[in-house]
């Protein structure tokens, strides 16, 4: 099963405002509902939790997430566990460009997996998304 969610968004900050933000998943938490915890792996890499409700329930999901890619208009996660074990595909990838003095953003997460399927859990993310997009806007404006 796989699925995309994605949005394209643009703020109102330049993106030396903007880029820190998003290419550190330490600052996650605290403008990305769906993100519960990050702690720091090693150089790169972090292990990031993902908890989703849904009504009653809630799902989470432990992932240790590398930064693949990481240059001036691109900034991408990718899963890389260390176990040797195969595991579901997750990637979090940013471009980014300016716009006068906004900057566009267009973010992707992408699964490929069986562990969470499409409908609920989708929508969720989708959700999550929309909400991080209006935390990371407060956020911006507060700090810059």
């Amino acid at each position: 099963m796989a699925f995309t969610v994605s949005r394209t968004v643009e703020f109102a900050a330049s993106m030396e405002a903007v880029r820190p933000l998003l290419r550190d998943l330490s600052t996650y938490p605290k403008w990305v509902p769906i993100v519960s915890s990050v702690t720091q792996d090693v150089e790169q890499h972090w292990i990031v939790e993902l908890r989703v409700s849904i009504g009653p329930f809630a799902r989470s999901k432990q992932l240790r997430m590398e930064r693949s890619v990481d240059n001036d208009e691109h900034i991408m996660f990718t899963r890389n566990e260390s176990d040797g074990r195969q595991h579901a595909h997750w990637e979090l990838r940013f471009d980014m460009s300016d716009v006068g003095s906004q900057t566009s953003v267009t973010a992707v997460l992408e699964y490929q997996g069986t562990m969470w399927t499409p409908g609920p859990v989708e929508d969720a993310l989708h959700n999550g998304l929309d909400a991080a997009v209006e935390q990371l806007r407060e956020l911006l404006q507060q700090t810059h």
